[in-house]
């Protein structure tokens, strides 16, 4: 028995691949908006934390797909009796669960970097001068 052989086919170029080659000269710049998603993810995620009721933040922090340890019912060090809450990559620990959110959320406000004069991660002006005064 042989095995069949399949001859290439070579096919032309069309626009679509040219399209397609451009568009892969554009990844670095995916990339860095990509970040600046992430940082106001961020920004938005320490916001709400921040706005909502001690008694609802644990459930709030849950829903955001934050994970929350509680600590070793046995603990033998001091380590093993910490409250650990963990989101996006940011890990935070407390002597109780209100402590140790408080604590994410002091972290996380400081990893945002602010631009805008109010304290947020994205400037309305985007680096523009102020418009000229009107007389």
């Amino acid at each position: 028995m042989r095995a069949a052989v399949k001859p290439e086919v070579s096919r032309r170029s069309c626009g679509a691949d040219n399209a397609r080659a451009d568009q892969s000269s554009k990844l670095p710049t995916a990339r860095a908006s990509s970040a600046e998603i992430n940082t106001l993810t961020l920004y938005a995620a320490t916001e709400t934390l921040r706005a909502t009721p001690m008694h609802q933040r644990s459930a709030q922090f849950a829903d955001l797909g934050g994970c929350i340890t509680a600590p070793a019912s046995d603990a033998w060090v001091y380590d093993e009796a910490l409250w650990l809450v963990d989101l996006m990559g940011i890990p935070c620990v407390g002597t109780s669960r209100q402590n140790a959110l408080s604590n994410w959320i002091k972290t996380a406000s400081a990893r945002v970097p602010r631009r805008a004069s109010d304290g947020r991660p994205d400037c309305p002006y985007d680096g523009q001068s102020p418009a000229p005064a009107t007389r």
